[in-house]
């Protein structure tokens, strides 16, 4: 009997059971934060990418592809199926107007740019469509 109460008493390897636990949630939460971590950083190219094509307008630029283009290009990172759009609006006021035709003042409408990426990412732990837009005044 005093041996199983000196067995049931011995404390020697305790930590190491302890760590048999524990280091398996530690490795999967290690694992999920980088998985957001990569996620969000990609997604943070993506909008980079579609400010460097904002500034092509703001600095002058006036082809809808040319911007496309140097959005695409400064995307790093991009997946396999990255695209950029566009898409020109046209306001009277706050009125959506026709970009040929001129607004009830007499005056030519607002003209602005919608840019849009997209593009999905395959990931060990799920597949996300990512999207992400910027409008930019041209006119």
């Amino acid at each position: 009997m005093r041996r199983l109460l000196s067995f049931w008493r011995d404390q020697r390897g305790a930590a190491v059971v302890e760590m048999a636990f524990i280091a398996p949630i530690i490795g999967g939460m290690a694992a999920v934060s980088f998985a957001v971590w990569d996620v969000a950083s990609r997604q943070q190219d993506m909008r980079a990418a579609l400010d460097v094509g904002t500034e092509y307008y703001m600095g002058g630029g006036a082809s809808d592809e040319v911007a496309r283009t140097v959005a695409l290009e400064a995307w790093r990172h991009a997946p396999q199926d990255a695209q950029v759009t566009s898409e020109r609006l046209c306001r009277c006021g706050v009125a959506t107007a026709v970009c040929t035709s001129m607004c009830e003042n007499g005056a030519p409408p607002s003209v602005y740019v919608r840019l849009t990426a997209s593009g999905s990412e395959a990931d060990a732990m799920f597949l996300q469509q990512q999207s992400a837009e910027r409008i930019v005044r041209v006119r």
